[in-house]
């Protein structure tokens, strides 16, 4: 297995590897970069569904808070596995190919928090939306920024892989918390009295 991973990793790495696209996966991985299209993403959910729109985008803040927190603080500590961009000095020699076009990383590797957080925010809103086939679209972009990750030797394929699993099955027990509350909210609207004159 391990082979396998390092194998896919340096096809990654190293064979795809260009002084262009390193600059564009430096830029692609920073998640600041993209605090703009979050925002526009919520503004358009709030202008769209109004106060439900609000619920609706509290909720994925707090699944990715979530997520981030139980990735970082938890799963990461207990699998204790290293970066690989951390083992280049090793002895084995097994790694001293691997390419850090944006520097080396500490901590650990499993699984890439890249991963599990745009996949838990991306699959949420599949789920809310089932019937809408647009909105598959959005994997594409939380797919690439987990692939900058072993691109830049930060993380291993199988990290990206975990990391994807994790993010997906916290978003679909989530999205069933999420949509047991939005009933309860349209139980109680509808049994509030009205006030009509």
């Amino acid at each position: 297995m391990q082979s396998i991973d390092l194998s896919i990793l340096h096809f990654i790495n190293v064979t795809l590897s260009a002084p262009w696209l390193d600059s564009v996966m430096i830029y692609l991985t920073n998640l600041q970069h993209w605090v703009p299209v979050y925002i526009a993403a919520f503004a358009f959910l709030i202008y769209k569904f109004r106060w439900k729109g609000v619920r609706m985008m509290i909720a994925c803040l707090i699944l990715v808070g979530s997520a981030d927190l139980l990735t970082n603080r938890v799963i990461k500590d207990l699998v204790a596995r290293p970066r690989p961009c951390s083992l280049t000095s090793d002895p084995s020699g097994l790694y001293s190919w691997i390419k850090t076009p944006d520097g080396p990383r500490q901590g650990y590797s499993f699984p890439s928090s890249h991963a599990v957080n745009n996949f838990a925010g991306v699959v949420f809103f599949i789920l809310l939306f089932p019937k809408s086939r647009k909105l598959l679209w959005l994997l594409v972009p939380a797919f690439i920024v987990a692939m900058t990750r072993p691109y830049l030797g930060l993380h291993y394929p199988s990290d990206i892989a975990g990391g994807i699993i994790i993010g997906t099955g916290m978003a679909w027990g989530f999205t069933i918390l999420y949509k047991k509350f939005e009933q309860l909210i349209a139980r109680r609207s509808r049994s509030e009295p009205r006030n009509d004159v």
